[in-house]
């Protein structure tokens, strides 16, 4: 038995032990089979073999030790998988099968520990690579032990993989008559809150492929009997069959009904005046705006309005169930509120402060305009907010920042990644736009999901068509994204490297560097739309470029009139005269280019940026390109 990371003497004190107390203290009497006689010193307790992690993890290699317990869930179900429950008089643990063995609920087994790993994954003990044929030898059956009578608040640590029994829970409101688990294409596995009457709550935890995972969670008050788990120090129960859950009373009275109602204008004045965190027996109260489903935010995060209209966002501690128009309660007592890059939230929130109190009225968005909305933002900061005659420019994804625009300005539209609708090519043209109003740094909008964008008019313009104006501030690239949306060429002429979207302090730009390159020579172009000069009179061309760690001159500035869009080293490319950021100029300062007259130039146009390098020979200087526009002088 050796430790997979630092070797401790004390184990094997520690050991010695366990050889010479455990015949006085096991109870469960093993029925050894035939021929397989163990020795009394070589049966631990699991609570012993629990007492052996350190924080690292043990492999017991050619161990001859061995622990006898009850199995508790076995895998039949498909709640879980190449796994089982096992647990004595005193102690549970979870245990993970190489391969499958002949057992099941109910058989007291022996388990052998050699070749078993005795580790941590996220919070939860188990005993991993453990061979069911070899490891496990089945000692007799229908040794079914009564479950652990327990609350809520009991569950800890050291009850894990225990069988255990609560009474007087109920699945939270959101929870409540929805499938156990979404499809496994859905989600691997699904949690749903379960709550008692004094707001304590833990996650029942079921996989997609359970054989019940389609069935219904009931929506009353009563018992529930499962396998405790933990997973990143929250408390789980994991079920074996639905008619171990028995919720058929009356619903608990939500509770902070006694506690001081407080509005969220009033939190907002709290802070104003200095505070850091919200008085004691204190609530407020409202209906969720945001929609966990479509996952456009973290799902520890929520926003919340009220009945005056008013918004606020809400950071839990864990992640939360609360659906899009549930109306809650949220027990405010001390927690602290604080702005995190500019938004003002209501932090570090308890799962059971948030009390489900129904069904609630959608707030109506309220019409404004980007640019009132951009001058107001702490009025409407998670509210939701309709503009009407909203632009989207067609070409990209809805990932990241997209600008929108009206008549009055531009605001950046954010989703997140992971969103469901993240990857949906964006149709351009004139919407009526409902989103929550945000603050990242600066205002910004959020919409919840695709029914939130009601298209008026489709723009028939697509992104390779000439254009007559540009104004790209590339906000709407994430990070790290190469240039090649919304009708610009991003080129590789030699080399892996590209032309790509960084970010700092929220302000997004295009970026070309060798630094750290493993390739000889990096060459890369990033080239606008086509420019439909003969459809202007005097267009002027602008816009800005910096440069950082300067150690060569890769850096210009180009224009070609027969560029067919994908052949760029085939086109006739000339030099275009431009003030560029260079040697002189101090690193990362924004230099402007002065103004373009394209007027000598017919037909259709490209202007495109040149980076030249060579790693080998230490040219991996940084240049940056910001606020393109093109426009009718």
């Amino acid at each position: 038995m050796k430790r997979l990371f630092n070797h401790s003497p004390a184990i094997f004190i520690l050991m010695l032990f366990f050889f010479a107390a455990t015949s006085s203290c096991e109870k469960i009497e093993p029925d050894t089979p035939p021929g397989n006689t163990l020795p009394a010193d070589s049966i631990i307790t699991i609570s012993q073999l629990r007492e052996l992690y350190q924080e690292e993890a043990i492999d017991f290699e050619d161990s001859g030790l061995n622990i006898m317990a009850i199995v508790t869930m076995d895998d039949s179900s498909g709640n879980i998988y190449r796994e089982a429950f096992v647990q004595d008089d005193n102690a549970g643990i979870l245990i993970r099968l190489s391969q499958f063995g002949n057992f099941s609920e109910g058989d007291s087994v022996r388990i052998a520990l050699r070749g078993a790993i005795l580790d941590e994954y996220r919070g939860m003990l188990q005993l991993t690579d453990v061979d069911g044929r070899t490891n496990i030898v089945v000692q007799a059956s229908e040794k079914y032990p009564n479950p652990i009578p327990a609350t809520i608040d009991q569950l800890t640590s050291d009850m894990q993989g225990m069988l255990v029994k609560l009474e007087e829970v109920q699945f939270a409101f959101g929870d409540a008559g929805a499938p156990y688990a979404l499809s496994p294409e859905v989600q691997a596995g699904t949690n749903r809150r379960l709550e008692d009457c004094d707001g304590n709550s833990l996650i029942v935890r079921t996989s997609g492929y359970a054989n019940f995972a389609n069935e219904l969670t009931p929506e009353g008050n009563g018992s529930i009997i499962g396998l405790v788990g933990e997973h990143l120090s929250d408390m789980q129960l994991h079920i074996r069959r639905t008619s171990e859950v028995v919720m058929e009373g009356e619903r608990c009275e939500p509770p902070g009904e006694d506690l001081d109602l407080i509005t969220i204008s009033d939190i907002k004045q709290m802070f104003a005046d200095g505070a850091t965190s919200l008085p004691p027996n204190s609530r407020f109260e409202g209906v969720i705006i945001s929609d966990r489903d479509h996952e456009n935010l973290p799902g520890q995060n929520a926003y919340l309005m009220d009945e005056a209209g008013d918004g606020i966002a809400l950071r839990f501690q864990s992640w939360h169930s609360l659906d899009l128009g549930l109306k809650i309660r949220i027990n405010s007592s001390n927690l602290p509120i604080t702005r995190y890059n500019g938004l003002l939230q209501v932090d570090l929130i308890p799962l059971g402060n948030a009390i489900a109190l129904g069904h609630g009225d959608m707030p109506e968005p309220v019409v404004t305009t980007i640019q009132n909305l951009k001058n107001n933002i702490n009025d409407y900061e998670s509210t939701l907010v309709l503009i009407e005659d909203a632009i989207l420019p067609g070409g990209g994804t809805f990932a990241g920042n997209v600008v929108v625009t009206d008549n009055t300005g531009s605001v950046d539209m954010y989703t997140t990644n992971w969103a469901s609708f993240a990857n949906t090519q964006i149709t351009g043209g004139r919407y009526n736009l409902v989103a929550i109003a945000s603050i990242f740094h600066s205002p910004q909008l959020q919409i919840r999901n695709l029914d939130d964008l009601e298209l008026l008019e489709e723009d028939d313009h697509q992104p390779g068509d000439p254009v007559t104006s540009i104004d790209e501030d590339f906000q709407s690239y994430p990070n790290h994204a190469i240039i090649d949306n919304y009708g610009w060429t991003a080129y590789a002429e030699e080399g892996g490297r590209n032309w790509i979207c960084r970010t700092h302090n929220d302000n997004h730009y295009a970026q070309a560097t060798a630094w750290n390159s493993t390739d000889p020579t990096n060459v890369m172009w990033m080239i606008t739309p086509p420019i439909d000069r003969n459809a202007m009179s005097n267009p002027i061309f602008e816009f800005e470029s910096a440069k950082a760690y300067y150690t060569h001159d890769g850096f210009s500035l180009w224009i070609s009139t027969d560029f067919d869009g994908t052949n760029v080293t085939s086109a006739t490319w000339e030099p275009l005269e431009a003030r560029l950021a260079g040697e002189q100029d101090p690193d990362n300062n924004w230099i402007h280019s002065g103004y373009l007259d394209l007027s000598p130039y017919q037909g259709i146009l490209h202007i495109a940026w040149r980076y030249e390098s060579a790693a080998p020979q230490g040219n991996t200087g940084t240049f940056r390109v910001d606020n393109v526009k093109l426009y009718e002088d």
